[in-house]
């Protein structure tokens, strides 16, 4: 897995903990004070009702209250700053803080009895493994157990022991539970790169099996035909035909494999469709008429502009539409309609052809799959991602026996964008070539 991709995902799996874990905290510090202040005095009589009596237990109780939220809107800068490891850290030691100078001036300097203790203190040791970060774990025991260390010296009181040694015996239990936390993870971390690895293998096995088996046939041609040649020691203009096809073939699947391999930068600008339309058809005219096959076109009288790249569309529609011609031998008719809505401009290219299946519909754009005898298994691979770069989808509708509709749909061109050029990563194409 890449290492950016992999921050990213850590980063918001981080983000994610934190909101658990700052609910959790605020649950824990305010039923905490709910019982300490309202529920003990009820249950002791003898007890003051502190929040209703004593302001100067109130006073710096809303002030602890009003430092601790105030955290959580510092947390969601950090967050938005792709920085949200830095917020366990900020409420563990504003509340270490807070509760330290909180104890100092309340037994410092008197003869009250060093009271230790507190559920939320146990919160940041239980909930550390939430992180799986073992640097937080040992700040969280090293800072709470230096907080008891300061106040057994200051008060030296000897309490102090029995709650760092609770704390003590939470946190190896809370250390056994991150380390198989850290095990699991990096369990699973594991299983899945090797399973991206034989992914990875498995793909390019299948693009070698591919492009073996597509380049072997046509130089199992070119060279049979070369030794018939040189054996009959004249030249064959019936050959060299075959042999001009057959090295054609191979210069479509090179410049298909290019597609899929090699990054180049495309610029869409505005287009007319309607003269895409209108070139593929001119082109391929006369040998449709040859396959007595008629082309009927139905396209809005005014022009139709997409944001585009003139040469590329040329290929989609090239290729579709030969790819039609060749799903009716036995001649018929190919309609092209080109369609505006309000968001999508849509061409749509129909036969009367053999069809398609419906279970070999959803792996069309896949590479080297395809249902004709002498498909590459290239061509309309490549005619969807051209498709998708032009931020377009095709749908396929089809019947076996009956024909075949294409759909390929383009955002339409805003007239705020009409001299606009945008750049987008995308693969270089070539001439227009079928499955």
């Amino acid at each position: 897995m890449p290492s950016a991709i992999r921050n990213e995902i850590k980063i918001e799996e981080e983000r994610r903990a934190n909101k658990l874990f700052i609910f959790l905290f605020f649950v824990s510090v305010i039923l905490y004070d709910v019982y300490r202040f309202i529920i003990s005095p009820l249950i002791d009589p003898d007890t003051t009702m502190i929040l209703l009596n004593e302001s100067k237990e109130l006073i710096p109780l809303m002030m602890i209250y009003a430092i601790e939220f105030s955290l959580i809107p510092i947390s969601k800068w950090f967050s938005n700053r792709d920085q949200p490891f830095a917020t366990k850290y900020l409420f563990f030691v504003v509340f270490m803080a807070t509760a330290l100078i909180t104890e100092i001036f309340r037994y410092i300097g008197t003869d009250e009895m060093y009271a230790s203790g507190s559920p939320v203190e146990l919160f940041f040791v239980l909930f550390s493994p939430l992180f799986v970060n073992k640097r937080f774990y040992i700040t969280v025991v090293a800072g709470i157990t230096g907080k008891y260390a300061i106040m057994g010296f200051l008060t030296m009181s000897p309490v102090v022991v029995f709650p760092i040694l609770i704390l003590l015996l939470f946190s190896g239990i809370t250390f056994i539970i991150l380390n198989r936390f850290q095990s699991y993870l990096n369990t699973i971390v594991k299983s899945y790169e090797q399973a991206a690895h034989n992914e990875k293998l498995a793909f390019i096995g299948r693009i070698a099996t591919g492009v073996t088996h597509e380049i072997k046939n046509p130089l199992t041609s070119l060279k049979g035909f070369v030794q018939l040649q040189e054996s009959e020691q004249t030249y064959n203009p019936k050959y060299s035909k075959i042999m001009l096809q057959e090295l054609e073939r191979l210069t479509i699947i090179v410049n298909d494999l290019m597609v899929i391999g090699k990054p180049q930068s495309i610029n869409l600008k505005p287009i007319n469709l309607t003269d895409c339309l209108e070139y593929v058809v001119s082109l391929l005219q006369q040998e449709a008429e040859h396959k007595q096959i008629t082309i009927y076109t139905n396209f809005p009288e005014e022009q139709v502009q997409i944001m585009g790249e003139d040469v590329r569309l040329k290929q989609v529609i090239l290729n579709l539409v030969k790819n039609a011609m060749e799903a009716m031998p036995d001649g018929g008719e190919i309609r092209l309609k080109l369609v505006n809505d309000r968001d999508w401009t849509t061409i749509h290219i129909m036969d009367r052809g053999v069809g398609i299946a419906e279970e070999d519909i959803p792996h069309l754009d896949q590479a080297f799959y395809t249902t004709k005898e002498n498909g590459t298994g290239l061509g309309l691979m490549v005619s969807y991602k051209i498709v998708e770069d032009h931020h377009g989808k095709i749908d396929v509708h089809s019947e076996v026996n009956h024909g075949t509709t294409f759909s390929i749909s383009f955002p339409i061109l805003s007239h705020s964008l009409d001299n606009t050029v945008v750049n987008l990563a995308s693969y270089q194409g070539d001439n227009g070539h079928t499955l």
